[in-house]
C-alpha cells in the first residue's frame, strides 16, 4: 500500500507540473460601453469547462491550458462577447447592453424564433398596435406599420375585407392574398356574406386578444408553407397568460365616424336651371312637356334634397373586451370576452361582433405537455340595399352612386307623407319627363334588409413529448368552423323588389375545415459554438363547403317579410358543394457557428386535391444565410465596433407556389344537370386540364440590419426580386374544338422587385420624457413579362359594365385602359377626342343639319370615337408607399401619430364620370363652369341634355384619371396614465384614458373623397377604380384601459 501511495503522489506531482507548463494565466478588465466596471461578469474558456468571475473593479484572473484560443464573456442584460487571447495574457473587455429586440421571439412556421436568429425577412407588429381602434378586422389597422406590406381599405362599407399585399400582386387569375396563420391553424378569408352588408372573415378575431401579428415576406420564411406562400405569410399569435398573479384587463372605448370629403352637388334650383339650359341646347325643351320643375314642399318651400343626408349618417360605436390571465410554473391561462358594436357612415349598415377565447398551455412533466385554444365568435353583418362598393359599382340602386346622381329637387316622401314612388322609380313630383332618378332609397332603407349572421369557431389542441431536452415530438389538431345564415328581403314598394312583387331570399353557407399537423424538433450545441436545430413534419388538411337556400317572389300580403310566409314562386338559390385536400411533408435545418454565421434551409412536399392528375405534387424549399459581421475580429480591429452596436447582412433564395383562390374542381371536365321537356339532361360544362399545376414564384432576398448608438437607431435595408412563372390563364380555344369553356392555363409570368428601408430610433429615452419615432418605406416594380399565345392583353371590368383596366405584357399588371382627350373646343363648347391615331376629333351630341357628331377640326367627317380607341395609359400601382409612427410620452401623458402615404399610383375616378352625365343625373357644382359662349376656357363641355360620351359614362375616358398620391394621418392618439400611487390605494394595477382619431387629415390632389378606394375590392387586374364608391369614414373614440 505504502508503495502505491509513493507512485499515486509521484504522478500527481508529474501531472501538475506537466500542466502548470502548458497552462497560463490570463487577467484583465470587464467594464461596459462607458468604461464603468461591470461586477460578477462570466469568464468561461471556449472549449473547455473552467469559469470566473470578475470582481467589484470589473478585474478577473482565469487559468487557462495553451489549447485555449478564446474567451466568453456574459453578464445578464448585456451582450455575450466572444473575445481572442491568442499570444495575449492581458485583456481588456467592453459589453454592450443586449439589444432586446433582437431577443424578441418572433413566430416562424411551425415555432418561433429569436429575431437575431432570423435569416428571412420577418416584419413584427405588437398587438397593442392594433387593438382599441374603430376596424372590424386587424389587418384594416395593419397599413404603415410594417415595410412591404400595402393595406388598402376600399371603401366606407363596414366590414369589407381590406385590400392586401405583401410586396406586390403576385397573380393575374388567382389570389393575391397572403396565407393566414392563427396560432398555427390556417384560417379561411375572404367576405363570407352573400348580402350587401360585407362580412369579412377575419373580423371574427377581436383586435384585442391578438399579441403580435408575424409578416413573413421572402422564400426562407413562407417557404415552409409552400405551395400558399407566394403571396406571403401573416402569423397571428393569440395571448396567453404571463407568469405571475391572475391579472384582469378591461378595454372599453366608444366613438362616433362620419362620411369625409363628400362630393359638392347642385342644389334643387341650380339643378333645374342646369338641366333646363341642357334641354334647350339640344333643342328638346318643352315647358309643359319635357322640362325641370322645383316642387313646394308642404312647409310652402321649394323642396331641396340632399341625397347624401339620408344615405349617410353619423354612426355610433363601442367595443369592450375583459380578459382574465396568468400562470404558474405548470399552467397558464387566458380568457377573455368581448363584444363590439358599430354602427357604419351608411343608414342601416351594422357591425356587431361577439367574442370568447380560451388558451391554455399546462405541463404536466418534465416530459409532457399539452394544451388548446377554442375561440368562438357570433358576428351580425346588417344592410337595407346595395352598396355599390363590393364589386356591383353599377348596382341600379347602389347607394354611394344613388347620393349623387338623384335629382335634389324631388323628395322621399309626397306632401301626404306617403313614399314618393312610381312604378318602381322615385317619382318626377313637379318635374315634367319621365325620370329623375333610379330607386327611391328612403323606402330601401325603411322596408328592405340584406343581413347575414356568422358563428365561427376556430380551435386547436396540441400534445407534446419530450423524450429528452433536444428532441420535441409534437401533435396539434386544428378546426376552422364558418356557418353563415344570410337573410335578404326585398318590400314591394321598393325598387328591388318592385317588379317581383316583392322577394325574399335565404342562404346558409357551411365552410369547414380540419388541419392535423405532427411535427419532431431537435436543438442542440456542440462544443459551445455549433448550434443545429432541424424541424420534420407531416400535415393533412381537409376544406368543404356546401351552401343551399331559397328564393321566394310574389307576395301574397306585404305583412309577409320572412321566408315561410305567403309567396307564390319558390327558386333554388345558392347551392354550391366542394371540397379539397392537401398533404404536406416539411423539413427545416438550421446551423450558426458561435452566433456568427446563421445557414437555415426549409423544403416542403404538397399534395393538393384540386390540381391535375398529372402534377399534383410539388416541392418548394428556401435556403439563406446571415452573418454578424460585429463578431469578426477583423471589425473589432478597424474599431467598427465602437460606430456599430450592431451589424449584419442576410440573403435568402427560394421557390415557393400559389393555389390561393383556385377552384376545387379546376382541373377536371365536368358536366351540369338541367331539364329539357320534364326529364333530365347532362351537358358538358367545363373543360379541364390534367395538367393544372401551382403558379411559382422564385424569390431573391437580400438585406442589411444595423445599429447605432448602443442600438438607439435600428435600421434594416432590403432588396426584393420576386419572378412569378406558370401563372393561371384561361386560354381560349377555337370554336371548332367544341369545348365549353377556356382551359385554365399555367403559362403566364410577371415580376415583383424593389426596396424596403425601415428605421426604429428611440430619439430621447428619460425619466419623464421619451420620444421614439419609426419610418418605413418600400417600393415596387411590378411588370408582365408573357400571357399566353394569341392572348394580346386581358381586359379588366368594372361593375360588368365599364372595362378601364388592361393587363398587357410590358407593363404593370391592371393598367389604367382609356381614350384620350384634349380639352374642350373654345370656339364651339365641344369637347376634343383624340383617335387611335393621335387625331383630334370635335363631339358634338346633337349634331346640326349637314353635319356629324365627331368631326375633324377642319369640318370633315371623322370615324366614332369609342373604347376602340382607348390606349395603354397609366399605372394603378403605388410605386412607393410606408409609414411614419411617433411616440411621445411626458410624464403621464402619451401621444401617438401614425402617418401612411402612398406615391406613383393613378386612379380612374369613375364617379366624376356620373356626376357630369348629361342625362337626369344631378351633377357636381363644378358644371357651374360650364361653357356657354365663344371664348370660354374650360374644362365642362357644352350641357347637351342626353350627353353621356363627353364626361366618360359610355367609355372611360382621361380626364376622370386622377394622381392617386396621399399622405393621411392614420391614427392620433392622446393618452393619460393615472399615477401608480394613486391607482395602488383602490388596488388597481394600471388606468388610462386617451382619445383617438381614424383618418383626420388626408393631403392629396385626389379630388374623390379618398385616394385609398377599390371598388374591385381584391380584384387583381381591375385595381385603381373608384367608380360609385361610398366615401370613407373619419371616427373619434374615447376610451379607458384597466388592469387589476
Amino acid at each position: 500500500m505504502k508503495k502505491i501511495a509513493v507512485l499515486l503522489t509521484i504522478a500527481v506531482l508529474v501531472l501538475t507540473n506537466t500542466y502548470a507548463q502548458t497552462s497560463r494565466t490570463v487577467t484583465g478588465k470587464v467594464t461596459d460601453q462607458k468604461g464603468a466596471p461591470l461586477t460578477g461578469v462570466t469568464i468561461s474558456s471556449v472549449g473547455v469547462k473552467k469559469n470566473s468571475l470578475s470582481d467589484n473593479n470589473g478585474s478577473f484572473s482565469i487559468q487557462v491550458s495553451e489549447k485555449v484560443k478564446a474567451l466568453l464573456f456574459s453578464y445578464v442584460g448585456f451582450e455575450t462577447k466572444e473575445v481572442n487571447i491568442t499570444g495575449l495574457n492581458t485583456v481588456s473587455v467592453s459589453l454592450s447592453l443586449e439589444d432586446k429586440a433582437l431577443n424578441e421571439v418572433v413566430v416562424v412556421g411551425y415555432g418561433t424564433q429569436k429575431k437575431r436568429d432570423i435569416t428571412g425577412s420577418i416584419a413584427s407588429v405588437k398587438g397593442e398596435a392594433l387593438a382599441n381602434k374603430p376596424t372590424q378586422s386587424f389587418e384594416q389597422a395593419l397599413g404603415g406599420r410594417a415595410a412591404g406590406v400595402q393595406v388598402v381599405i376600399p371603401s366606407g362599407v363596414l366590414n369589407a375585407p381590406p385590400v392586401l399585399r405583401i410586396r406586390g400582386t403576385n397573380s393575374i387569375s388567382l389570389s393575391s392574398y397572403p396565407l393566414i396563420v392563427v396560432d398555427g391553424v390556417p384560417v379561411f378569408t375572404g367576405d363570407g356574406s352573400s348580402t350587401n352588408a360585407a362580412g369579412n372573415v377575419l373580423s371574427s378575431i377581436n383586435p384585442n386578444d391578438i399579441e403580435s401579428v408575424d409578416v413573413a415576406k421572402d422564400a426562407a420564411a413562407t417557404a415552409i408553407y409552400g405551395s400558399r406562400a407566394a403571396n406571403g405569410v401573416l402569423f397571428i399569435t393569440t395571448k396567453k397568460g404571463k407568469p405571475g398573479r391572475s391579472k384582469v384587463t378591461l378595454d372599453s372605448w366608444i366613438g362616433f365616424s362620419s362620411p369625409q370629403r363628400l362630393q359638392q352637388v347642385l342644389d334643387a334650383q341650380q339643378y333645374t336651371d342646369y338641366k333646363n339650359e341642357a334641354l334647350r341646347n339640344a333643342g328638346t325643351f318643352n315647358a309643359a312637356t319635357n322640362a325641370f320643375a322645383t316642387t313646394l314642399g308642404p312647409d310652402g318651400k321649394i323642396i331641396n334634397t340632399n341625397w347624401a343626408d339620408i344615405i349617410y349618417r353619423q354612426g355610433l360605436q363601442h367595443s369592450n373586451t375583459v380578459s382574465l390571465s396568468g400562470a404558474n410554473e405548470s399552467t397558464s391561462y387566458y380568457f377573455s370576452t368581448g363584444y363590439t358594436e358599430q354602427e357604419g357612415i351608411i343608414n342601416r349598415n351594422d357591425f356587431k361582433r361577439l367574442t370568447l377565447l380560451m388558451n391554455i398551455d399546462h405541463k404536466a412533466s418534465k416530459f409532457f405537455s399539452m394544451g388548446g385554444k377554442i375561440q368562438y365568435t357570433s358576428d351580425q353583418n346588417t344592410a337595407a340595399a346595395s352598396s355599390g362598393s363590393l364589386g356591383d359599382a353599377f348596382a341600379t340602386a347602389g347607394l354611394g352612386r344613388v347620393a349623387l346622381i338623384t335629382a335634389p329637387n324631388v323628395g322621399p316622401y309626397l306632401s301626404d307623407g306617403s313614399y314618393n314612388q312610381a312604378n318602381g322609380l322615385i317619382g318626377v313630383m313637379g318635374n315634367k319627363l319621365g325620370q329623375v332618378g333610379f330607386y327611391n332609397p328612403q323606402i330601401s332603407m325603411d322596408l328592405n334588409r340584406s343581413n347575414s349572421y356568422g358563428e365561427h369557431l376556430i380551435s386547436n389542441l396540441y400534445a407534446q413529448f419530450k423524450p429528452f431536452n433536444s428532441l420535441a415530438i409534437r401533435t396539434q389538431y386544428g378546426i376552422d368552423y364558418l356557418m353563415v345564415d344570410n337573410d335578404l328581403f326585398s318590400h314591394p314598394l321598393s325598387g328591388e323588389g318592385f317588379s317581383s312583387n316583392g322577394s325574399v331570399t335565404a342562404i346558409y353557407n357551411k365552410n369547414k375545415r380540419w388541419v392535423w399537423t405532427t411535427t419532431a424538433q431537435f436543438d442542440k450545441v456542440f462544443k459551445e459554438k455549433h448550434s443545429v436545430s432541424a424541424l420534420a413534419g407531416i400535415e393533412h388538411q381537409k376544406s368543404d363547403n356546401n351552401s343551399y337556400g331559397l328564393n321566394r317572389v310574389t307576395v301574397s300580403d306585404p305583412a309577409f317579410t320572412n321566408i315561410q310566409g305567403g309567396w307564390a314562386t319558390p327558386n333554388t338559390s345558392g347551392l354550391g358543394i366542394g371540397e379539397n385536400y392537401l398533404y404536406s411533408e416539411f423539413a427545416r435545418a438550421q446551423y450558426n457557428f458561435s452566433r456568427k454565421y446563421f445557414l437555415t434551409a426549409n423544403v416542403r412536399r404538397d399534395g393538393a386535391s384540386q390540381l391535375g392528375v398529372n402534377s399534383k405534387y410539388g416541392i418548394f424549399w428556401g435556403v439563406s444565410a446571415s452573418w454578424d459581421v460585429l463578431k469578426e475580429n477583423f471589425i473589432q480591429k478597424m474599431k467598427l465596433d465602437q460606430v456599430f452596436s450592431s451589424l449584419r447582412v442576410r440573403a435568402s433564395y427560394g421557390k415557393v407556389g400559389n393555389i390561393g383562390g383556385l377552384g376545387n374542381f379546376a382541373s377536371l371536365s365536368s358536366f351540369g344537370s338541367g331539364l329539357y321537356g320534364g326529364g333530365a339532361t347532362v351537358a358538358y360544362s367545363q373543360a379541364g386540364n390534367p395538367n393544372l399545376t401551382w403558379e411559382t414564384s422564385k424569390k431573391t432576398d437580400v438585406g442589411l440590419n444595423f445599429g447605432l448608438f448602443n442600438d438607439r437607431l435600428t435600421a434594416e435595408i432590403g432588396y426584393y426580386n420576386s419572378n412569378n412563372d406558370g401563372l393561371l390563364l384561361f386560354v381560349p380555344q377555337p370554336p371548332s374544338a367544341g369545348l365549353p369553356s377556356s382551359i385554365p392555363t399555367n403559362i403566364g409570368s410577371m415580376y415583383n422587385r424593389g426596396f424596403e428601408f425601415d428605421i426604429k430610433y428611440n430619439v430621447i429615452d428619460k425619466k419623464d420624457f421619451s420620444w421614439s419615432t419609426s419610418f418605413n418605406l418600400s417600393t415596387n416594380d411590378n411588370k408582365v413579362l408573357s400571357l399566353a399565345p394569341g392572348i394580346t392583353n386581358i381586359i379588366g371590368s368594372t361593375g360588368g359594365l365599364e372595362t378601364p383596366s388592361i393587363t398587357v405584357p410590358g407593363q404593370p399588371i391592371g393598367m389604367l385602359f382609356v381614350t384620350r382627350t384634349a380639352g374642350v373646343d373654345p370656339a364651339t363648347g365641344r369637347r376634343i377626342f383624340v383617335n387611335s391615331l393621335g387625331r383630334q376629333v370635335l363631339f358634338q351630341h346633337v349634331a346640326p343639319a349637314g353635319q356629324q357628331r365627331f368631326m375633324y377640326a377642319d369640318g370633315t367627317t371623322a370615324p366614332t370615337v369609342s373604347s376602340a380607341d382607348a390606349i395603354v395609359y397609366k399605372n394603378t400601382n403605388a410605386k412607393i408607399f410606408g409609414g411614419w409612427e411617433n411616440n411621445i410620452r411626458f410624464k403621464n401623458f402619451e401621444l401617438n401619430a401614425l402617418f401612411t402615404y402612398q406615391m406613383g399610383s393613378w386612379l380612374y375616378y369613375g364617379t366624376q364620370a356620373g356626376l357630369r352625365d348629361q342625362r337626369f343625373w344631378n351633377n357636381e357644382v363644378g358644371v357651374l363652369n360650364r361653357w356657354q359662349k365663344a371664348g370660354d376656357i374650360t374644362a365642362f363641355p357644352k350641357p347637351i341634355f342626353g350627353d353621356n360620351v363627353s364626361n366618360g359614362s359610355s367609355f372611360p375616358l382621361d380626364i376622370n384619371v386622377y394622381k392617386g398620391d396621399f399622405i393621411k394621418l392614420r391614427t392620433l392618439t392622446i393618452g393619460y396614465n393615472l399615477p401608480k400611487s394613486m391607482l395602488e390605494k383602490v388596488k388597481i394595477s394600471n388606468a388610462r384614458f386617451y382619445v383617438s382619431g381614424n383618418n383626420l387629415l388626408i393631403l392629396t390632389e385626389y379630388p374623390g373623397p379618398d385616394p385609398e378606394v377599390s371598388s374591385n375590392g381584391n380584384g387583381t387586374t381591375n385595381f385603381g377604380i373608384d367608380r360609385n364608391t361610398v366615401a370613407n369614414q373619419r371616427t373619434i373614440t374615447i376610451g379607458i384601459n384597466v388592469g387589476f
